[in-house]
Order: C-alpha cells, then structure tokens, then sequence
C-alpha cells in the first residue's frame, strides 16, 4: 500500500479525493480515496497498492467564508510537472494563496550520520 502525509495549511475544511492510477499508465484507473483535512490538520493517508503505488489527479473543495471553492487535477501524461508533483512526493503541503488552494510537494529532510562521529 502506497502512503502520503497532508498538510492543510489553511483555515478551511478542505474535502479532497484521491484519484489512484493502475498501474503506470495515466489513462488507467484504480479508485479513490476520499477524505477530509481539518484546518490545520496533518494526516497519512493510504491508498492503492504495490501493484498501484501512484496518483493520477486529486479533486479539493470546500466551503468557506461564504464562498464554495473547487478544483480537479488530473494527469493525462507522466512525467508533467504535476504528474512529478503527486508521485515524487511524500509530503504535500496545501496552502491558501490568494482565492486558491496551491499544493507544494516535498520529501523529509534525510539526516546524513557521519560515521566517524562518537556516539
């Protein structure tokens, strides 16, 4: 099973689904996953499988202050910016900026042991 860490960024409820890809091939599809992030919240989510460890769109809305915001992504081709953004990643961070919600991508930080150091 495949995992990713969610950080909502924001002061809104942001309901999200997760398009999960079968296989490698974008056109092919293997379900959803579907789940809320508090704001503020930071949540692991699991989805797909060792057979269909990778994304291929993600679907945010939520309602707030008024104003019902929505947005669908979905890659049709590897290797685009946001294909590397959903499969390159261990750590999306979501964050308000301006009237959208802008996703960033990143791995944790790898503490590198020098191994002449004493412990």
């Amino acid at each position: 099973m495949a995992e990713k860490t969610f950080n909502n960024r924001s002061a809104a409820s942001l309901q999200i689904v997760l398009l999960v890809r079968q296989g490698s091939n974008p056109a092919n599809y293997a379900g959803e996953v579907v789940f809320t992030l508090r704001p503020g919240q930071t949540r692991t989510i699991f989805y797909g499988s060792e057979e269909n460890p990778f994304l291929n769109g993600i679907v945010m809305s939520t309602n707030f202050n008024g104003d019902i915001y929505s947005k669908t992504q979905i890659v049709t081709v590897r290797g685009t910016q946001f294909d590397n953004l959903l499969n390159f990643n261990s750590i999306i961070d979501i964050l308000p900026i301006s009237t959208d919600y802008v996703m960033f991508g990143r791995n944790p930080e790898m503490v590198m042991q020098d191994s002449n150091m004493t412990p």
